[in-house]
């Protein structure tokens, strides 16, 4: 769905809204945000606010969202600081799942069962 206001659609305004919301504002007027960029706890709370909005996301869709904000090393860091915290998980396919979401039981029993038969060794990403 399209905003007609600005063409951005509802999901990217969605996608703005969960990262704005952990930044920042440097400055503001009717054109124009500002925001900080963010520190490495901000990032990983923003990288768990997305994985809880799209269930499932790689590096590159983390960078996507991010890109202007935060460096791809920057992303590794923070997951793999989420990995050894185990608040993500990693498939094979390098896709990160959080752990709040499948101890809930918000992933389908297929995507579980994927996800548990596809685990990698435990290397860093």
């Amino acid at each position: 769905m399209i905003n007609v206001s600005d063409g951005k659609s509802v999901e990217e305004v969605e996608e703005e809204k969960v990262i704005s919301d952990n930044l920042s504002v440097i400055y503001e007027d009717t054109d124009l945000v500002v925001y900080t960029a963010p520190n490495e706890e901000e990032l990983k709370d923003i990288l768990l606010d997305l994985l809880r909005k799209n269930g499932k996301m790689s590096i590159k869709d983390f960078h996507r969202y991010l890109s202007g904000l935060a460096s791809e090393d920057k992303i590794r860091y923070a997951l793999n600081e989420l990995l050894k915290d185990e608040a993500v998980i990693i498939d094979r396919q390098g896709y990160f799942y959080s752990m709040e979401l499948l101890n809930n039981g918000e992933y389908s029993p297929e995507e579980v069962e994927e996800l548990m038969d596809n685990q990698p060794d435990g290397e860093d990403i």
